[in-house]
């Protein structure tokens, strides 16, 4: 869209001023706070005093706030549910409801659901779109949710889109709206663990407008994890034109910690990770058809097929060049120098072609507030 730059565009073609209409920046990285605050109805009116707990396939969640005494109808929270990739799917759930009767005893009540059963359902983010984040190490074998199973020694993994991230640039305000997961989200205030240095936001959505190519399942070493894309567009002053012009990937510090305790050993910058390829290419004539297929059955969001290649919503995180034994997955994750040392790059918790794409969309997603 004329006069509207992503801010790596702004930053590769210096337009002027008076011609800038806005800018759009994003990311695209794995996160670990998801929340799904739902309500459905399980029996019919004045069967039950109320419901008292709540699984859905096989998961704990929390019943309530609201009792909704006689009225058939539970609603709760599910922290970081893995159910939810089936609802985005169109899948059935199967839901087990333990129920209060009228008469004080308990019974079970089994339900399959799919998101269309659902009278409401929001995604809650409590923590997304931090102001980059950190790079790690580690001296011993240690399994965390920065590393698809282990960080050893030697290995690097990092997190941040440099200058397309949001926060480099500008506060993101309550009540705004944003691109989020595919759908627009409301922003509701700072994030948790939100300070000045690194800011983040909590951000509420509609699950039955997400699309599975920008919010899904990552599972790492630490356990189930998600991806997720967001993006903004603005109006800018002269002076943030001015400072976005100035603040690219080389001007931003990348800490590099060791991700026991996450003490930072080093600072390196954003320009020394994402030097390196952006995305990879499967080469079909290497593939050996093997069965199972390590790439498929390894890569953290599933995002792989041999008979089809990367999927629309792969982040090109590195495991596939790692697991590959046939070299079928061609790309350059790079390495680093940290403390005098070269360490190779295995792992990386962010796309920045991800976030490149979310930004021009955001172009013309016309519901984002400030233009």
């Amino acid at each position: 869209m004329e006069g509207i730059y992503t801010v790596e565009e702004l930053q590769q073609t210096i337009p002027p001023y008076k011609k800038v209409d806005g800018v759009t920046c994003a990311t695209f990285a794995v996160i670990s706070t998801a929340s799904l605050v739902y309500e459905f109805r399980f029996a019919e009116s004045g069967k039950y005093r109320k419901a008292l707990k709540v699984k859905i396939n096989g998961e704990e969640t929390s019943v309530g706030p609201a009792p909704n005494e006689t009225l058939g109808l539970v609603d709760g929270i599910a922290s970081r549910p893995e159910f939810i990739e089936n609802l985005i799917a169109g899948e059935k759930i199967k839901a087990e409801i333990t129920a209060e009767k009228m008469n004080g005893k308990r019974e079970t009540v089994e339900k399959e659901l799919t998101l269309k059963n659902f009278d409401y359902a929001k995604l809650l983010f409590t923590r997304v779109c931090v102001k980059n984040y950190m790079a790690f190490t580690s001296k011993k074998p240690v399994k965390t949710i920065f590393a698809a199973d282990k960080l050893n020694p030697g290995d690097v993994t990092f997190s941040g889109c440099g200058t397309l991230n949001p926060h480099v640039h500008f506060k993101i305000e309550p009540g705004e709206k944003i691109f989020i997961a595919g759908t627009t989200g409301i922003v509701i205030g700072e994030g948790t663990r939100s300070n000045t240095n690194k800011p983040n936001i909590a951000v509420i959505c509609d699950l039955k407008k997400v699309k599975k190519r920008y919010f899904g399942i990552f599972k790492t070493g630490g356990g189930t994890e998600y991806y997720l894309g967001l993006g903004i567009k603005r109006k800018i002053s002269h002076q943030q034109y001015k400072n976005i012009i100035s603040k690219t990937n080389g001007k931003i510090t990348l800490p590099i910690a060791d991700v026991v305790g996450r003490k930072v050993i080093c600072n390196k910058t954003y320009s020394d990770v994402w030097k390196f390829d952006e995305s990879f290419i499967y080469s079909v004539s290497s593939c050996k058809n093997c069965s199972p297929c390590l790439v498929e059955e390894h890569c953290p969001a599933k995002a792989f097929l041999k008979s089809e290649g990367f999927l629309p919503f792969c982040m090109y995180c590195g495991v596939c060049v790692k697991v590959c034994p046939h070299n079928a997955i061609k790309g350059n994750l790079g390495k680093i120098e940290v403390n005098g040392k070269i360490f190779k790059i295995t792992f990386r918790q962010s796309s920045i072609k991800r976030a490149r794409e979310i930004a021009e969309n955001v172009k013309t997603f016309d519901r984002i507030n400030a233009v």
